[in-house]
């Protein structure tokens, strides 16, 4: 009887965990040449922007540079895009393990079958998108809006490319209180979308958790288009 039951207990371990492990979010991977071009791109942005804004921006400007300074040296130290993630920190600014476009979230719930984001996700499939500038929140947060040719359920694609104290999550926020009908920015983003407008440069106040804090925003239709490939995140 003794036995049975170690023999029982054996497979249902086993059954457990030959379960099929589901990816927590689907999202656009970029490899390490497309890594660099776009951080030459919110390089150029930030280049504008202390143009534009030198007193108020130095600092940050200053970390942020050396953030993408490391965090290139960190990756050409290793051979492929996998290779470290260790976490950089600058001025209590930290860059997250990748740089992603979240497509669509799944959670513990699993995914929504209805979104079309998740209808078109294709493992390694090849797409396209244009970055849009940058919106940087000095010792909050640095994120790279863009415009697929893609599916994505959040209303601001995007990248979150440098932290500070806040929850990644958080760029979703920003960009909705800067973004959204009726807020600063609405119809500049709205504007470089449709091709109406090439540039804006900005200065605004964004809500985060109550509280209203300085954005620096380049918004540009100029960048050139860059490539990345579906892919499903696990933890």
């Amino acid at each position: 009887m003794e036995r049975s039951r170690k023999k029982k207990s054996y497979n249902n371990y086993n059954k457990n965990n030959n379960k099929k492990k589901e990816p927590i979010y689907y999202g656009i991977h970029l490899e390490i040449e497309t890594e660099k071009k776009l951080l030459e791109s919110l390089q150029n942005s930030i280049n504008l922007i202390i143009t534009e804004y030198k007193n108020d921006f130095n600092s940050t400007y200053e970390t942020i540079t050396e953030l993408i300074k490391k965090y290139n040296q960190a990756k050409e130290d290793n051979e492929d895009n996998n290779g470290s993630n260790n976490i950089i920190e600058v001025n209590k600014m930290k860059y997250p393990k990748s740089f992603h476009i979240t497509t669509a979230f799944g959670g513990k719930k699993g995914f929504n079958k209805n979104s079309k984001s998740v209808q078109e996700f294709s493992q390694g499939k090849e797409v396209e998108f244009k970055p849009l500038g940058s919106v940087i929140v000095p010792g909050k947060m640095v994120i790279i809006p863009v415009k697929p040719e893609f599916s994505v359920e959040n209303e601001f694609p995007h990248f979150t490319t440098f932290i500070g104290d806040l929850k990644p999550v958080q760029s979703n926020d920003i960009l909705e209180n800067l973004f959204n009908k009726g807020m600063s920015l609405c119809d500049e983003y709205n504007n470089i979308l449709d091709g109406k407008e090439n540039e804006y440069i900005k200065t605004t106040k964004v809500l985060i958790d109550d509280e209203k804090f300085d954005a620096f925003v380049h918004l540009t239709g100029n960048n050139e288009k860059l490539y990345g490939r579906m892919k499903g995140y696990y933890f």
